[in-house]
């Protein structure tokens, strides 16, 4: 088992990179705040998920995430050397492959969100047979 002294520094510089990523992923997040509201108001007014918004949206948290890990790791790997680096290495390598997964089954997401909608509130209907007449999204 390592010596756990010798990644104290490592922590230590892991802190502040991921203050900093933090802060530069908070800016990005709300900016993508305006497709999530849409996601949503579309969810709960039309109670249908858009894919292509949706993907939209996975792909903005994709491009994020793998910015964030890329920026931790390099903050960290520009101090550090040896089995510390290589530690280092492999945690960003899985954590990227874990996000890929993840985002990658999300993209299910609308096809099962849409037949459940479905089955609970009835098929969509066109902005013809809406009872008061308002027009609704298509897609």
């Amino acid at each position: 088992m390592p010596d756990a002294g010798r990644f104290s520094e490592l922590g230590e510089q892991g802190s502040q990179a991921v203050m900093e990523a933090a802060a530069v992923l908070e800016r990005e997040l709300a900016a993508g705040l305006a497709d999530a509201k849409a996601t949503g108001d579309r969810l709960t007014g039309e109670h249908r998920v858009d894919p292509e918004e949706f993907g939209r949206l996975v792909q903005r948290v994709s491009e994020n995430t793998h910015q964030l890990i890329d920026a931790v790791s390099d903050r960290l790997l520009g101090n550090t050397g040896g089995e510390a680096a290589e530690h280092t290495r492999r945690l960003a390598d899985n954590a990227h492959d874990v996000i890929d997964l993840l985002l990658n089954l999300s993209t299910l997401a609308p096809g099962f969100a849409n037949r459940s909608m479905q089955e609970t509130f009835g098929p969509r209907q066109s902005p013809a047979e809406h009872p008061d007449g308002a027009e609704g999204h298509q897609g």
